[in-house]
């Protein structure tokens, strides 16, 4: 029989509901995929029946009203009572949120309204048939994006697995190294149905971590004749005193690592080739920046992985020296001794990589699936069934596909060492061989959709994004440890 608490108990994912609205209509109402770090990991809330958690957003400037409607409440019995759900909803919400619902309206009804624009700046204007989409980016020490992501930060505990909403109390100089991303749609009045054109559809974080950048040698003289080094003597050294003025190193005026942080877009606007559409607009900027060395993502979930796969490649393949990439058939194989060094031109690769600011295990991928794009299914079908052993009398695309295979495994060999070297010799073998088959297996997969959805020189198709865990196809699972990075992306 079930526990007479269970008609108390509503899920707290159903119970929440999140609006898009103007001042005449709701435009869209969705439901969080995670509530876990708000009402605990049962995503489940006590005390009501027929709990309503209704979030809404002005679908332009993103101002919240929180309104709770219930059919019926729970009667306190000694200590067990219902939760208290204002207090752990403030913990997530603006003081906005909480006023009466006339203030909201009148707000959001506010002829002032038409003149509004997104904070920061405009960085990029995308046309896509009949919609315009705009991306704006400011810094986080801009108290007008702090405003913005004060209201909007839930959406991080509701849409993206373990995320931590960012910590707008840091110094300024701290939070200069944050830049925010919002992508709008933009129609006109008459076509919004409302005083603004703008309608929010999701936004990014991306952080800027220094990099270390080696000194670059001095450029040997022309004459051999050696000099003596003139130097000043240690002793002569001192530390600049205040009244010198000199001057404040600044962080953004160093080499940096370009992290994505957290990636939203609603779902409404899910399945529409719109993170696409933001992704790249996002890594046009940094590659754009002189003082980005590299751009990287924090532990993307699997649906991210795919849009960054199929959107690297789609950029990559547009670079004449990249589509020109071949393995080196030239390459003779051995039945023992090292992986052939020179099976792909790694000085070649590392002059694209760098070019392109892609951090070294992603171009990595990139450059294999682009590789096996070129050996035939058949070829690929052929040798499965002899466990990639070394066959004689290799065809010409047979034995490109041979060299494909090691120089993979040499990758995920040398990614999972520590790993792997805690096997026998058998079992490193035979694991090995499941990771590589795994890959190949997730780059086929990838190189399909890529097929179908992409139309021309840009991926403009739909990308899936969804929540799922996963454990890396190139990564060797642990006993005892998860099977998959915890997600960051929505």
């Amino acid at each position: 029989m079930a526990d007479s608490t269970d008609i108390w108990s509503v899920e707290s994912n159903d119970a929440v509901h999140i609006s898009l609205v103007t001042p005449n209509k709701t435009l869209h109402t969705f439901h969080p995929k995670f509530t876990y770090s708000i009402f605990g990991e049962e995503e489940s809330i006590f005390g009501y029946q027929g709990l309503k958690i209704n979030v809404k957003y002005h679908a332009s400037d993103m101002r919240p009203l929180l309104q709770i409607t219930y059919n019926k409440k729970f009667p306190a019995v000694g200590t067990t009572e219902p939760t208290d759900l204002k207090p752990i909803l403030e913990a997530y919400l603006p003081k906005t949120a909480f006023e009466k619902q006339s203030i909201f309206e009148a707000a959001i009804s506010d002829t002032s309204n038409s003149n509004w624009t997104p904070p920061g700046e405009l960085w990029k204007t995308i046309q896509s048939g009949s919609k315009t989409f705009e991306v704006w980016k400011g810094s986080l020490a801009d108290l007008a994006v702090q405003q913005m992501l004060k209201r909007i930060q839930i959406l991080v505990s509701f849409f993206i697995e373990a995320g931590t909403p960012l910590d707008l109390r840091e110094t300024e100089e701290a939070l200069k190294r944050w830049t925010v991303f919002f992508l709008y749609q933009k129609t006109t009045e008459a076509t919004a149905g409302t005083s603004s054109p703008y309608t929010f559809m999701g936004y990014s974080t991306v952080y800027r971590y220094f990099m270390y950048q080696p000194p670059t040698p001095p450029v040997s003289p022309a004459t051999t004749k050696k000099e003596p080094v003139q130097s000043a003597s240690r002793d002569d050294f001192k530390f600049p005193a205040p009244e010198d003025n000199a001057p404040e190193l600044q962080f953004s005026s160093h080499p940096c690592r370009s992290r994505i942080s957290q990636f939203v877009i609603l779902p409404p606007f899910q399945k529409g080739g719109n993170g696409s559409r933001f992704y790249n607009a996002i890594f046009d900027n940094f590659l754009a920046d002189p003082k980005t060395i590299e751009i990287t993502v924090e532990d993307p979930n699997e649906a991210f992985d795919d849009l960054r796969d199929l959107n690297d490649l789609a950029r990559l393949r547009l670079n004449p020296t990249f589509a020109a990439l071949r393995i080196n058939t030239k390459v003779s194989l051995k039945a023992k001794g090292p992986v052939p060094r020179d099976i792909i031109d790694t000085e070649a690769l590392e002059k694209i990589r760098t070019k392109f600011k892609i951090a070294p295990r992603q171009f990595a991928r990139v450059v294999e699936m682009q590789l096996l794009s070129l050996i035939p299914l058949g070829v690929r079908q052929s040798l499965i069934e002899h466990s990639r052993k070394s066959i004689p009398n290799l065809s010409a695309k047979e034995h490109e596909y041979h060299l494909w295979i090691l120089m993979v495994k040499k990758r995920l060999y040398k990614h999972n060492k520590d790993m792997l070297i805690q096997l026998d010799r058998t079992d490193r073998i035979q694991k090995l061989e499941e990771v590589t088959g795994g890959v190949e297996a997730d780059y086929a997969r990838l190189l399909r959709d890529f097929d179908k959805r992409i139309k021309g020189p840009a991926v403009a198709a739909p990308l899936v994004i969804s929540n799922g865990k996963r454990n890396p196809p190139d990564e060797v699972e642990e006993v005892g440890e998860p099977s998959a990075k915890k997600v960051k992306f929505s």
